[in-house]
């Protein structure tokens, strides 16, 4: 006889407003997907890695479900199938069928001294990401140091401690003053793409004393100073210092939990977009950065998000969209998006430290975030510090590296030492 569960034993919870679009738009080329990852010192042990991620995951209930379609919405559903860890064999950020690791939304894989966690965007953003990798990366030594040394395994909570699965942009609608997005298409980096199933990184690693010392110096912050810069290299090596009929716009994702003191583990963020309009020949990179500092200022404020929040979670709330069937729903929803995204040239994501206590710090060496680059945003930038450096990720679908050439030497032009690593795709070409 099939076994039967009562509402108790399978529990939903329904997606946060940002995360609703993402199952709309996934395919293959546009995989939605996001990778951070920490370097330890030594090869990971499969097995340790797998007893980790068997006790970490019942404490993140947020991690622990898979998504369901419903008539009106998708949904999430508790998941209680074992989620396994497997070694590195993709391309970053690689497209997977829901189908696989028994449904699960994330995916933990390793490759010599590196533990990579890769997120599907509709599960939670960076912030959330980086608490589960953390845990999990903690865990692991835990187990490994007491297998070196033969002592007692931590006791660590084996319920849910960490979830919050709050819907913060429902809580924090006030419907007042909606504005939406520019819709005006944007500039858009093209050229000769890479094979199928390879996506280019490259890694850049800078003294995160000595970038704050400089953007100290010249009152910017280090986020202006890396968003000004990609404008300028756009600028300088892909439109060789032309103007241009489009604007180049660079699309910066927000942690909206320090506006609205908000502790939820689902997506809670907003894109903030810095545009520059080349109309000659003449701009300069101070030009550039004052600019980007203008618009950061009228944007980073809790009044600027509320209106963004006001514009996307109203569309929810109208009860002649609410009961249409999803089928509809997702045709409307994949529209907006096409229309909002020909207004975005690249995105530039910062997620700022990453700590770790100080027990586990002596044996991770560094930290990195990877995002997925896609047909139409062929390059992406990704940025994360982790102790004394702060690593700047680039990845492309594209065979040139213009682009990274130009942003790089900037740096090494302004007096930053840089130490380059790539995952050999771009090496002829670097």
């Amino acid at each position: 006889m099939a076994k039967k569960y009562n509402r108790q034993e399978i529990k939903w919870h329904r997606l946060d407003n940002t995360a609703n679009l993402f199952p709309v738009i996934t395919n293959s080329n546009y995989s939605n997907m996001y990778r951070i990852s920490m370097r330890l010192n030594n090869d990971i042990d499969p097995l340790l890695l797998q007893s980790a991620l068997d006790t970490t995951l019942p404490r993140f209930g947020s991690f622990k479900v898979r998504l369901r379609r419903g008539f009106f919405w998708y949904y999430f559903e508790s998941n209680d199938k074992p989620c396994l860890v497997g070694e590195e064999i993709s391309k970053p950020c690689a497209y997977f069928p829901r189908s696989h690791n028994n449904h699960y939304l994330f995916r933990v894989s390793y490759f010599k001294t590196r533990i990579n966690l890769e997120v599907y965007h509709v599960l939670t953003d960076g912030a959330g990401a980086v608490n589960f990798l953390r845990e999990l990366v903690c865990r692991y030594l835990d187990l490994l140091v007491a297998d070196e040394t033969d002592s007692a395994i931590p006791v660590k909570p084996a319920v849910d401690v960490f979830s919050d699965i709050e819907d913060s942009y429902n809580k924090n609608f006030t419907g007042q003053n909606p504005v939406g997005y520019n819709a005006s298409p944007a500039y858009r980096i093209r050229g000769e793409k890479m094979p199928i199933y390879t996506t280019g990184v490259i890694h850049g690693y800078v003294s995160i004393k000595e970038i704050i010392a400089y953007c100290r110096e010249n009152n910017m912050t280090i986020t202006q100073y890396l968003v000004a810069n990609v404008l300028w290299c756009i600028y300088k090596a892909n439109l060789n210092g032309q103007p241009s009929k489009k604007p180049i716009s660079v699309s910066v994702p927000v942690n909206l939990r320090p506006y609205f003191d908000s502790t939820s583990t689902m997506n809670f963020f907003s894109i903030v977009p810095i545009v520059f309009h080349p109309s000659s020949t003449e701009h300069t990179f101070d030009e550039i950065l004052k600019s980007v500092q203008d618009q950061f200022e009228k944007s980073l404020t809790r009044e600027y998000f509320e209106s963004k929040i006001a514009y996307n979670v109203s569309f929810g709330k109208k009860w002649y969209l609410r009961i249409l069937p999803l089928f509809i729903k997702n045709i409307g929803l994949k529209y907006t998006y096409v229309r909002s995204s020909r207004a975005n040239t690249i995105t530039l994501s910062n997620i700022g430290r990453i700590k770790l206590p100080d027990e586990y710090k002596d044996r991770v060496e560094s930290a990195e975030l990877v995002m997925g680059a896609t047909n139409v945003e062929a390059l992406k930038f990704a940025i994360c510090s982790y102790e004394r450096s702060l690593i700047i990720t680039v990845t492309s679908q594209l065979k040139d590296t213009y682009l990274q050439k130009a942003f790089y030497r900037k740096l090494t032009s302004d007096g930053l030492k840089v130490q380059i690593e790539t995952n050999g795709a771009n090496y002829e070409v670097l």
